[in-house]
């Protein structure tokens, strides 16, 4: 809301001013994320204007898991700090990258600057691509057409270099060979065809600084890749968990897991025992059920729709799937959780296992909320509902997560083991 406010205020300025909206519209996003600098970061970008000679303009990252300009680490191993800054100048529309060295008492200066490939930042991290000391910064740049191009640079002290430009669709860091020192980079690559998702793997190896290797997954079934997630079998070898379109519509997406082959080098695709082809086994048709995990033990869950997992009387057939999540983490198979996923609020909510096939669930009488019953139907274990928290005066009901401005709402029947306020609020998950 404060920044609805503000938003509109400065608005309200240009209008006054005789200013455009258009040129305003890029300064706002840059007022509302960019809060007042100080301490390390405020003498970092010191420094960069006065080697520019002008104010340089952060660039913030879109997405990913650093959403600010700056970077600290030790880029070239020395053992001490440095920073990296994402900016643009009126030299150029792009965005370059700058490195500085302290030079002690909050001073630092600039050694090296690169430009860009665009001028929006996608995303950007860091990771031990070379060794165990040394970081390599990864920057992905945005272009106009959606199209995503990652940059690997490596800095070793005097010369800041691309290691890598590769266009890509989703990209994670992760220990795919099991080294104790390095980490590896995993990118999915754009194609215009539908056969599959090429895997790129680039990694260290003994006759080499990076090696490239690339795999096709699933062919003749994926159409792109959705998202990627690290993760590990029961014994903790490495493993890739991929979501993958099946269509080039892009509603619908499948699971499979990646493993890397270290007699071929190559990644290659796993199906767990007892899985049986579990690309097709966990099509589904709701794109928000990404895989994630849902039960917070730290282990990649893949979610399966089911047939069997009870009867769902309508209108909330439409609404409502029967899931069941399974992480595959040991010999036995992996645990489950089983539970019901509403697809208009996006939320999943855990369900005893007991329950599984042995449940209906239909609207209350007032078609406010809906039921969870015995198979019969004829016995009510529990009513939910989503409701404004305003328009609520029973005291009967208890919170059981805030979807929006709105409130998942539950209350209890008949007591149900594995099915208490406590075990709903601990297990709900809420999607974007």
């Amino acid at each position: 809301m404060r920044g609805t406010k503000l938003s509109a205020a400065l608005l309200a300025a240009a209008m006054l001013a005789g200013c455009s909206v258009a040129p305003l519209s890029s300064d706002i996003e840059t007022l509302l994320r960019a809060p007042q600098l100080s301490g390390q970061t405020a003498a970092v970008q010191n420094a960069l204007n006065s080697y520019l000679g002008v104010s340089a303009t952060l660039r913030y990252p879109a997405s990913g898991e650093f959403l600010s300009p700056f970077l600290f680490g030790d880029w070239d191993g020395d053992g001490d700090g440095e920073a990296a800054v994402l900016y643009t100048s009126d030299e150029s529309t792009n965005v370059w990258l700058a490195v500085l060295e302290s030079t002690g008492d909050d001073s630092w200066q600039v050694t090296q600057t690169m430009e860009g490939l665009s001028g929006e930042v996608e995303a950007v991290t860091y990771a031990h691509l070379r060794d165990a000391e040394s970081r390599q910064i990864l920057v992905g740049y945005g272009s106009a057409q959606g199209d995503k191009y990652l940059v690997v640079y490596l800095y070793d002290g005097e010369t800041l270099q691309t290691v890598i430009s590769q266009q890509y669709t989703q990209m994670i860091v992760a220990d795919m060979t099991g080294s104790a020192e390095t980490e590896d980079l995993v990118l999915a690559l754009p194609s215009d065809s539908e056969d599959g998702v090429n895997l790129q793997l680039l990694t260290n190896t003994p006759e080499g600084f990076r090696s490239a290797q690339t795999t096709k997954v699933g062919a003749g079934r994926y159409t792109g890749c959705a998202a990627l997630h690290a993760g590990s079998d029961g014994d903790g070898n490495p493993w890739l968990i991929m979501d993958g379109w099946t269509s080039t519509a892009q509603n619908s997406i499948a699971t499979s897991i990646i493993v890397y082959d270290a007699e071929t080098g190559f990644l290659t695709s796993y199906d767990p025992p007892g899985a049986g082809d579990l690309s097709r086994q966990t099509l589904r048709y709701d794109t928000a059920l990404v895989s994630t995990d849902i039960d917070g033990n730290d282990t990649i869950d893949i979610p399966m729709e089911l047939n069997d997992g009870g009867e769902l009387l309508s209108p909330l057939d439409s609404r409502f799937k029967f899931l069941l999540w399974r992480d595959y983490a040991d010999s036995e198979g992996g645990s489950n959780c089983f539970g019901v996923y509403d697809s208009e609020y996006r939320y999943f909510l855990p369900l005893p296992e007991s329950m599984h096939g042995n449940i209906l669930i239909r609207s209350n009488g007032s078609g406010t909320g809906w039921l969870i019953c015995n198979a019969e139907g004829t016995s009510i274990y529990c009513e939910l509902r989503v409701v404004d928290p305003s328009e609520v005066s029973s005291e009967n009901y208890s919170r059981i997560a805030t979807i929006g401005n709105q409130q998942l709402q539950f209350r209890s029947v008949r007591s149900y083991y594995g099915l208490s306020v406590d075990d709903l609020q601990k297990g709900v998950v809420l999607f974007e």
